[in-house]
């Protein structure tokens, strides 16, 4: 039995529900057309808009340089449709605009030229397709200031931290290649400039040679110049290391005449690092060590050991004992 609040309500019956549904498919058909069409219809008309573009100067003076900084980006007013505004700022954002500087003004100041870029217009213009047609660029000018180029060599230095594994060392120093860059000019901005450093790095547990390729890191200074080469080779060989001990006798230097001397102990031993590659290759006829008697300190009778000569091979060298008593004979 129903409910009287429900006795005037009637049930839909399915043949009902499916009409139903076919005309809201139908409604939702018809607004996407009618959005579609408004989006289209709004894309192909005709809009003013600003856009930025990245610049490169080309032509420049091949003998000077410019000695203060020009824009990196011009802002343009043009004149696109929407659809093509759409294609630009997806596939075209990073466009760069070419200006040629090979016929500059001369400005009524020493070494000063300017171009105007509105004059420019139509060479820029037949950078980009018909789609676009540019109205005005700002900045309306641009100056140059023209300094005397030269160049330098300046040595590089190196920013490399670096950690190595354990019981790995480097057989050697790190060798660049090339040492030397050179930067190119403004004579006043050239002269302060001393050497250059490259970009840091850190090189943690390193138990294999090493092979970079460093960038030279940028300063308001460098920016000012021309470097070549902006990059520059770094190698060092490294391998695993084992520690030794070598046991050597003492020889005496700068003993007076008629006198000799003996030490306790008559000998020292050596501790060191080597790789294992050179380790067979270290013998006690590699080394020297002395003591040097015009060293002795009044009252004292000891004297320091010295190592006159050792393999270039070995690393971090420990003396023991690093001073010997003697007695002096004649």
């Amino acid at each position: 039995m129903k409910s009287p609040l429900f006795k005037n309500v009637r049930e839909i019956t399915p043949k009902e529900g499916i009409r139903l549904n076919r005309r809201v498919v139908v409604f939702l058909i018809c607004l996407m057309v009618s959005a579609f069409l408004w989006v289209v219809q709004t894309l192909s008309q005709n809009y003013a808009v600003e856009i930025y573009f990245p610049v490169e100067y080309h032509n420049l003076p091949k003998d000077k340089v410019v000695a203060n900084p020009l824009p990196q980006n011009i802002q343009a007013s043009v004149k696109i449709s929407g659809f093509n505004y759409l294609i630009y700022k997806i596939f075209h954002r990073n466009k760069i605009v070419f200006i040629d500087a090979k016929r500059l003004k001369k400005s009524h100041e020493r070494n000063n030229y300017y171009i105007l870029p509105n004059s420019k217009i139509e060479t820029i213009s037949n950078q980009f397709n018909e789609d676009i047609e540019i109205l005005k660029i700002e900045p309306d000018t641009i100056f140059f200031n023209f300094n005397k180029k030269i160049s330098k060599q300046v040595r590089v230095k190196t920013n490399i931290a670096i950690s190595y594994e354990e019981n790995y060392q480097p057989t050697d120093s790190l060798t660049l290649s090339p040492k030397t860059i050179t930067i190119s000019g403004a004579k006043e901005i050239v002269e302060k400039i001393k050497f250059v450093e490259t970009k840091p790095i850190v090189l943690k547990n390193v138990k294999n040679d090493v092979s970079l390729t460093l960038s030279i890191l940028s300063s308001p200074q460098l920016k000012l110049v021309e470097i070549t080469p902006d990059i520059v080779k770094a190698t060092m060989h490294v391998t695993k290391f084992t520690e030794a001990v070598i046991e050597l006798p003492l020889d005496f230097v700068n003993v007076p005449k008629r006198y000799s001397i003996k030490t306790f102990p008559d000998k020292i031993n050596v501790k060191y690092n080597v790789s294992l590659e050179n380790y067979e290759k270290i013998k006690p006829s590699d080394f020297i060590a002395v003591v040097d008697y015009s060293k002795v300190s009044k009252g004292s009778n000891k004297l320091k050991v010295e190592l006159k000569k050792f393999p270039k091979e070995i690393h971090s060298l420990k003396i023991s004992p690093q001073k010997v008593e003697f007695i002096i004979r004649k």
